[in-house]
């Protein structure tokens, strides 16, 4: 159970601890075992059997330049919310995207003559975006006192899910030419979608005689997080810890991936992929459709924003709670629902000085169900022992002109480990930095 506000506070504050995923790194390092994720042309040159070990990768950011020290803070022994700051530094509309892998095991066989790879995997996802108006926040911290004869717009816009995937992809070299494509069977776990053409939820106090009129035109769907809504307590049966409940076939879809890998020359090579092609997500467990159509005007006065996010012993929630319950009167009905996987498009090149320098140019582009973003990088790597590569990477997305990446890759023998940043800076800075760029992993490669 979940207490006042709280289920508000936890989305608003989902980035600012974990843009959309780049990877461009990755693409400069073929023969890590786990680039093979964003190409299933790639497998690691002169190897015929690789165990793939965990691997993780985060990508997230706020809009504008919200950071984790601007909205929680020490107070004694207790970690508190203060929007103060971070509100003077928010948009009329504020965006927040993440997107997180957890590679959980893999197995990779190539052909004695190299002509066949096959790989399977599996993995669990987590990706969703957020839009909030301002005006959400203010009144979260400042109560409706201060905006007294205004109309302010409070209803918040999302789209998070959470899934695992089971994969298989085989490929093919042919000369200079390799070729792959893989299949991934997607078990849904839990969703929250809003309804764009109902999300109406606006608060107005009158000057004259304080009276606090509220409408309500706002709608979602669930799966397996908000089962139940009383706000009378404020009851939401809200699951956080969705990583713990289990994948459902009644939450199914299916994603596939191409790619390809061109050796044009001895030093120079080009490559390319789609992935999560048709990639969609059928929720039928646990699966409702919640949607308040309301106006009500309440004789009350004003009511407090910042002893409501942090706790105040001398408030007495209990008529306020009341009133909520017949404000929004959210009504619930069981429908099915549906969720596209992000669309990802990698491009790029290498060409070989020698045997140990390498340039890399790489593309990227990601389509989700309400925005695009974009990005573009120049790479440089230096093998300067046989078990050691150091990248360095410069590259421009949707949010950012200037941003210098990183990789460090340890090989000796059968083991691999690697880390890589396409933003080096934040990968470092989590709690000071409005956006983050990370993926680690381990194979072992025979």
């Amino acid at each position: 159970m979940f207490s006042r506000y709280k289920i508000v506070l936890l989305l608003l504050l989902a980035s600012l601890g974990s843009h959309a995923q780049q990877e461009l790194m990755l693409g400069s390092s073929t023969d890590i075992w786990h680039s093979n994720g964003t190409n299933p042309a790639f497998f690691p040159e002169g190897k015929r059997f690789v165990i793939g070990l965990p691997g993780y990768s985060l990508d997230a950011a706020h809009s504008g330049n919200i950071t984790y020290n601007d909205v929680l803070r020490k107070e004694g022994n207790r970690t508190i919310i203060d929007l103060g700051k971070a509100i003077e530094k928010l948009e009329p509309q504020n965006d927040v995207y993440f997107d997180q892998r957890i590679e959980t095991v893999s197995l990779g066989i190539r052909s004695r003559n190299d002509k066949w790879g096959l790989q399977f995997g599996h993995a669990i996802l987590l990706s969703g975006w957020i839009k909030y108006p301002k005006s959400l926040a203010e009144v979260l911290w400042n109560g409706n006192a201060p905006y007294v004869g205004q109309t302010l717009d409070i209803g918040l816009q999302t789209s998070i899910f959470d899934w695992q995937e089971w994969s298989a992809s085989v490929s093919r070299r042919m000369g200079r030419l390799s070729l792959g494509a893989r299949i991934k069977y997607l078990t849904g776990v839990s969703a929250l979608n809003t309804v764009p053409e109902r999300n109406t939820m606006r608060i107005y106090t009158d000057p004259d005689i304080y009276q606090l009129s509220l409408a309500t035109d706002y709608a979602f769907y669930s799966s397996s997080i908000i089962s139940s809504i009383d706000t009378a307590g404020l009851g939401f049966d809200f699951v956080t810890g969705s990583f713990g409940k289990k994948p459902s076939v009644n939450n199914s879809g299916v994603a596939f991936d191409l790619g390809f890998e061109a050796k044009l020359s001895e030093n120079l090579s080009v490559n390319a992929s789609v992935l999560n092609l048709g990639g969609k997500i059928n929720w039928k467990r646990d699966a409702n459709y919640f949607y308040s159509k309301n106006e009500y005007t309440y004789e009350g006065g004003t009511f407090p924003g910042t002893d409501i996010i942090n706790g105040a012993d001398s408030i007495n929630f209990d008529s306020k709670l009341d009133t909520l319950n017949d404000i929004f009167q959210f009504q619930k009905q069981a429908a099915t629902f549906e969720t596209t996987i992000p669309l990802r498009v990698l491009a790029g090149g290498t060409f070989k000085f020698s045997e140990r320098w390498q340039m890399g140019v790489h593309a990227y582009y990601q389509k989700t169900d309400n925005r695009t973003n974009t990005a573009m990088g120049v790479s440089l790597r230096w093998l300067p022992l046989r078990w050691l590569s150091l990248g360095a990477m410069y590259s421009a997305n949707s949010r950012s002109s200037a941003n210098i990446g990183f990789h460090v890759a340890v090989t000796p023998g059968p083991i691999q480990m690697y880390f890589a940043s396409d933003n080096l800076l934040n990968a470092f800075s989590l709690k000071s930095s409005p956006a983050i760029n990370l993926r680690a992993g381990a194979a072992l490669a025979f």
